[in-house]
């Protein structure tokens, strides 16, 4: 019954986050928000190697989320012709940084600032963008044109379909963070999150985290920022660690989660992991060190 009644309260929590956010988002799509800042773009999608058009993709899975950037990705296909190369830097951008409105509202609740998270996200996707270009270019690799194994079929944007996916997604949002708090107070009893504690303190420590914020690191990591930041969100009630950890974390999550789905979801386009994967780490983890270096030891804004 008490871990019921924590995962309504973090429910709740997320959900008085992210609903007025999508609502918001919903109306601003709707009015063109996504063709201004697709232009605004353009410039950046040049130095990645990437046509100026090519901005309207990301500013789609930076708006909405990965699925509208892939549809959008989809449409464009139909009268253009994409390298495994491009479709590598554009799959990897979108992943470092996507659904910003509702990703960077929730994870504010670690204490982060929204504007330095999607400072950082922007940022790193553009330095790993133009990384990738530059070694895709000089030893001229991944030039083949690229098959899409999949297609997706638009569905229906209509008010009512738009309401059911909402009201489904906070539901399935409750049921993982149920399952999870469950799941961890079995793992607490049976000593197995001292185990992972322990384990991956190392890593943690290298990064200049808390070790015992590991397994909230690895949710993060797995299973994607909302499940994460739910952890978080109760770490923070419970004022358990200090705002420096958790914006570490903040940073580390934000470049690097949902790694197994986000990465299943982009080979089919033909990315590489090169870009998906091993480059989403091997940011996050030199974006979370560099953090680790200028911050003050006592505090972070």
């Amino acid at each position: 019954m008490k871990l019921l009644k924590e995962s309504v309260k973090i429910s709740l929590k997320l959900l008085k986050i992210m609903l007025p956010i999508s609502i918001l988002v919903k109306i601003g799509s709707n009015f063109g928000i996504i063709e201004i800042l697709s232009k605004t773009l353009s410039p950046l999608m040049k130095i990645m190697g990437l046509s100026g058009e090519m901005g309207i993709v990301w500013a789609t899975a930076m708006i909405t989320n990965i699925y509208g950037g892939i549809l959008v990705l989809f449409t464009m296909a139909q009268t253009n012709t994409f390298t495994v190369a491009e479709i590598t830097i554009v799959a990897s951008i979108i992943l470092f940084a996507h659904s910003l409105p509702v990703e960077l509202k929730v994870i504010s609740e670690t204490g982060a600032k929204p504007w330095k998270i999607l400072s950082i996200r922007v940022l790193c996707a553009v330095i790993a963008g133009g990384c990738l270009n530059l070694l895709f270019k000089t030893f001229n690799i991944y030039q083949e044109t690229a098959v899409f194994r999949f297609t997706i079929k638009e569905s229906n944007s209509g008010i009512t379909n738009w309401i059911f996916g909402e009201l489904k997604k906070y539901i399935t949002i409750f049921l993982i963070i149920f399952i999870l708090l469950v799941f961890m107070e079995g793992l607490k009893k049976i000593g197995v999150i001292g185990w992972i504690n322990n384990k991956f303190s190392p890593v943690m420590s290298f990064l200049g985290i808390d070790p015992k914020l590991s397994l909230t690191c690895i949710v993060g990591l797995t299973m994607g920022i909302s499940y994460g930041s739910g952890l978080i969100i109760k770490e923070v009630r419970e004022g358990s660690y200090n705002r420096r950890d958790l914006f570490l974390v903040a940073v580390f999550m934000s470049l690097c989660h949902a790694l197994i789905e986000d990465t299943l979801l982009m080979i089919p386009l033909g990315a590489k992991l090169i870009g998906i994967f091993w480059g989403r780490i091997f940011f996050a983890v030199i974006f979370t060190l560099i953090f680790n270096k200028l911050m003050p030891k006592d505090k972070i804004e």
